[in-house]
């Protein structure tokens, strides 16, 4: 453990623009979601009828679970719960990745380990800073909920809970950064071990079998039930998950050699693969994208098991009316379903192609590329190369998403053109990205995920009423037209429209770039 605190106060500098952005948004919003429950549902019948319909929605149940107590406090860490899980653990994801296997990845590691640094430093600093900021972000949650007037102890334990949820994939990313020499692969099987717990709870909510819940971490922030009855003990099996899974990232880590993986790298082909600029894109991506792939195509299966048969199971009159407001007309339950979860879940996508856009700033932060444009390779040429995988990405991850979901339910074109409609507004979230590496290659990977995080919460916001319809429409997704419900008039419009913005943000993007000095420096 040999200089664990110098390195944690290095974490602490890298991201010292990206902690706190991070922290300040997650405890500010309970305590303005807690106020816009006040005030929309001023009475306890207003939330009784609220409560009762979302229970109603498969969809609602898939993303948040069921509401225990149709309180404000209840209404508040249901809808938070999942959500705040979700965001907490990518972004720990993210963190614990970046400072373990990409700093072995860029040699970074090798030269620190030259110094008086001993072996379980780097991962011991990463994992402090990111479980400390957990924990903080919850911690700084309950001031304002008690503000709000809700009971100081259950407010705790809501804070507690959205600790647990980063803490558990904190270690599941420790976990995956031993497993693998690339630092996207790592990235990859976190984030697709994430979907698919994320999944397992969605299926235990929708198919009506509870004891799921009770396999995964998301389950276990929603069985706390902050406000209706406090279950405190339910955070010891977030606590030992997250031990058990750093323990067995530690001891992993003692049987592979400095920048290896315990999986190993798989040689090249006997007579060479595609050479080239874009073969070389091609063998950096393709292992971060076989993972989301298994990963979104497991959640789309499981989403597609959820809705079959809802529309038989749900054929009464109130369930047709509530279809009848959600999508229109004739609209379907099931439909409904998948409009909805495939909104949320594009989302998800655009932070898979926002991995694969930023690889091109890490090879250039990595000294690798500057070696690359030594040869005649142009630097235009080298950047497509990177940017037709983080534009060709999302064609895969939603095809596959939506092709297991059809698959499950009988209905694969249908389902699948649906969710590829939701293509246009990851391209704007990989056009920002590519904007960002061009402009201001330093901060673009954290501006990035601040932007992608912003249209998250503005979409929360306005649900509740927090944001108007002005600012919803900043947000790509709101843009795209519900295929499955039908009503938009000229559907190809809007994403006609997004897909020329994000060619335009791209192309300003490459032309920064071409303009610019090399920043080989993280």
């Amino acid at each position: 453990m040999t200089g664990t605190w110098a390195l944690i106060r290095l974490v602490l500098r890298r991201d010292r623009v990206l902690l706190p952005v991070w922290i300040a948004i997650t405890a500010l919003l309970p305590a303005a979601i807690a106020a816009a429950t006040t005030d929309l549902y001023a009475g306890q019948a207003a939330r009784d009828a609220f409560a009762a319909a979302s229970m109603g929605n498969p969809a609602q149940l898939a993303t948040r679970g069921p509401i225990h107590a149709a309180t404000v406090g209840g209404l508040t860490a249901w809808t938070l719960g999942s959500s705040l899980a979700l965001i907490g653990g990518l972004v720990s994801i993210l963190l614990v990745t970046r400072h373990t296997r990409a700093e072995e990845e860029t040699g970074r590691r090798e030269l620190l380990s030259s110094g008086v640094i001993g072996r379980h430093a780097p991962l011991t600093a990463a994992l402090a800073v990111v479980l400390a900021a957990n924990l903080l972000l919850g911690l700084l949650s309950v001031p304002g909920l008690v503000a709000a007037g809700l009971p100081a102890g259950s407010s705790l334990l809501f804070g507690l809970s959205t600790a647990a949820g980063g803490w558990a994939f904190t270690a599941v990313a420790a976990l995956t950064a031993q497993l693998t020499a690339s630092s996207g692969a790592a990235r990859g099987l976190a984030v697709a071990a994430g979907g698919l717990l994320f999944a397992v709870r969605a299926l235990a909510d929708t198919a009506g079998i509870p004891a799921l819940a009770w396999l995964t971490p998301f389950g276990w922030v929603r069985l706390t039930r902050p406000y209706a009855g406090d279950h405190w003990w339910v955070l010891g099996l977030a606590a030992a998950f997250a031990a058990a899974v750093t323990a067995s990232a530690y001891a992993l880590s003692t049987r592979r050699d400095l920048a290896g993986g315990l999986l190993p790298a798989r040689p090249g082909p006997a007579g060479g693969g595609p050479s080239g600029v874009f073969g070389l894109a091609g063998r950096l991506h393709r292992a971060t994208l076989a993972g989301f792939a298994i990963g979104f195509g497991l959640m789309g299966a499981l989403l597609g098991v959820s809705a079959r048969g809802l529309d038989s199971q749900l054929d009464t009159p109130q369930f047709q009316e509530l279809a009848a407001t959600l999508g229109g007309p004739g609209a379907r339950v099931s439909d409904v379903f998948f409009t909805f979860m495939m909104y949320v879940l594009s989302q998800l996508v655009a932070g898979a192609a926002l991995v694969s856009a930023m690889r091109a700033r890490g090879e250039e932060a990595a000294g690798r590329a500057e070696l690359l444009l030594s040869t005649p390779t142009g630097r235009l040429r080298w950047a497509l190369s990177h940017l037709a995988f983080a534009a060709a990405g999302p064609v895969l991850l939603l095809g596959v998403l939506g092709a297991a979901a059809g698959l499950a339910t009988g209905d694969v074109a249908r389902v699948t053109v649906a969710t590829l409609a939701y293509l246009p507004a990851v391209w704007i979230v990989v056009g920002i990205a590519t904007l960002l590496f061009g402009l201001l290659p330093r901060p673009a990977a954290a501006v990035s995920w601040t932007v992608l995080g912003l249209f998250l919460v503005v979409d929360l916001l306005a649900e509740f009423r927090l944001a108007g319809g002005a600012v919803l429409e900043l947000s790509p997704f709101v843009h795209v037209p519900a295929l499955l419900l039908g009503g938009a008039p000229s559907p190809a419009a809007p994403l006609l429209a997004l897909t020329a913005l994000a060619a335009g943000l791209a192309a300003a993007g490459l032309a920064f770039l071409r303009r610019r000095d090399l920043a080989p420096t993280s």
